[in-house]
């Protein structure tokens, strides 16, 4: 049963996985069809109708319905940029698009465009965004940093490249009051790229069972432990037990992380090789580029997935009974058109598959690899043209399925 948005109650949770890409424009009252890709079957477009309690999705596609338990979904929808918009960085990594009211030690105030004025306490966020970057990489960049900051203070960063610690004691109408060790200072908040609150003060939330990542039109991305959909409204619980309510039109992609997908980037490798061309070396990143900037390829972003630069080998010891592993193959938007690579996947030393130069600016190309029980998965990025020259290589959405 649904509950109005004045007494809002969550307890559906879609599991599987998603393909992800990037919107320029806000949701329109009619839901658009998006790609929905079961774990058995083809792709097809469909709009999500209702989430239930129970777990079931119910996808409507050319006036028909089509309804499934959610593990039987692999993914559905795609990703909208919030571009440079103000935002609240959450400890779990999730991006809350709204301007900060106030702020104090224990609460902040924030007016989102989704769900109006909300309410979070501080220890669940790990920063603000207050004037974000121009450069896509620099912004995703700074919000990782918030997220793996360290230390025992407050710390503010301002737009002209100077950084201050304390303790923040207020935010309010367009001021920020600072305690640091030389005295109170006073900061317009035009002055201030972003804020990272203390560290050792956040609040750790324990995930039991599925999650699942949630896309807005407004670019809010936010982990929920629980999703209901219907026609009134998008219900979602957050880290924290905090439960938020927006409109349907408001969500984008639901990508949930569990269930019968298991994401490579979710698990540590065996080994990691990397060979450089001359005696560059780059490590491998999960849910990231090589440079640490989300995985964006073919104009889409992607919210899981490995990013790696030629020549690489990573290797996975497969523990359980996985049937087949799943990816799309492409080379980072970042290049801008450059960078080419090879993509091989190996099974128990075997090869099973080997794709053609892949190119900067080229769509991605899917793959699909039958793992017939096999313990050892190696994911093989080579050279190709122009030797190693912006060899960005991304395995979007690497996954394994049970």
């Amino acid at each position: 049963m649904r509950h109005p948005p004045s007494a809002p109650r969550c307890l559906g949770l879609v599991v599987g996985v998603l393909f992800v890409g990037t919107v320029g424009a806000a949701r329109t009252a009619e839901p658009p069809l998006l790609e929905a890709v079961p774990v058995e079957g083809k792709p097809f477009r469909a709009s999500i109708a209702t989430v239930d309690a129970q777990g079931r999705v119910t996808l409507r596609c050319e006036g028909r319905d089509r309804t499934m338990p959610a593990t039987d979904l692999v993914f559905w929808g795609t990703w909208v940029e919030a571009e440079r918009a103000p935002h609240v960085v959450l400890a779990d990594g999730g991006l809350l698009v709204a301007e900060v009211v106030s702020a104090d030690k224990e609460t902040l105030v924030a007016d989102s465009p989704t769900f109006g004025e909300i309410k979070l306490p501080v220890p669940l966020a790990a920063g603000v965004v207050f004037r974000p970057p121009a450069e896509r990489l620099r912004r995703d960049q700074l919000s990782d940093r918030l997220v793996r900051a360290s230390g025992d203070s407050d710390r503010v960063m301002l737009v002209n490249g100077d950084e201050l610690a304390g303790t923040i004691d207020m935010i309010a109408r367009g001021r920020l009051k600072l305690h640091t060790e030389v005295g109170p200072a006073e900061i317009e908040t035009h002055r201030v790229r972003a804020v990272v609150f203390h560290p050792a003060l956040r609040r750790r939330v324990e995930r039991q069972g599925p999650s699942a990542m949630v896309g807005l039109g407004d670019g809010t991305r936010l982990r929920a432990t629980g999703l209901e959909v219907d026609q009134r409204s998008v219900c979602m619980t957050i880290g924290g037990g905090l439960t938020w309510t927006a409109s349907p039109e408001a969500l984008w992609a639901v990508q949930p992380l569990g269930g019968r997908v298991t994401y490579l980037s979710d698990l540590q490798p065996a080994e990691y090789r990397h060979v450089p061309y001359l005696d560059l070396k780059w490590p491998y990143r999960a849910d990231r580029n090589v440079q640490g900037g989300m995985l964006r390829s073919g104009g889409r972003l992607y919210a899981k997935g490995l990013g790696v630069h030629s020549a690489a080998r990573l290797t996975y010891v497969l523990t359980e009974p996985y049937r087949r592993f799943e990816a799309a193959l492409a080379v980072d938007d970042e290049t801008v058109g450059k960078g080419s690579v090879g993509f091989r996947v190996f099974v128990d030393g075997r090869l099973r598959y080997a794709s053609p130069p892949i190119r900067g600016g080229e769509a991605p190309v899917p793959v699909s690899v039958e793992l017939d029980g096999g313990k050892r998965l190696d994911l093989v990025v080579d050279f190709a043209e122009r030797a190693d020259e912006l060899d960005h290589a991304n395995w979007l959405n690497a996954r394994l399925v049970r």
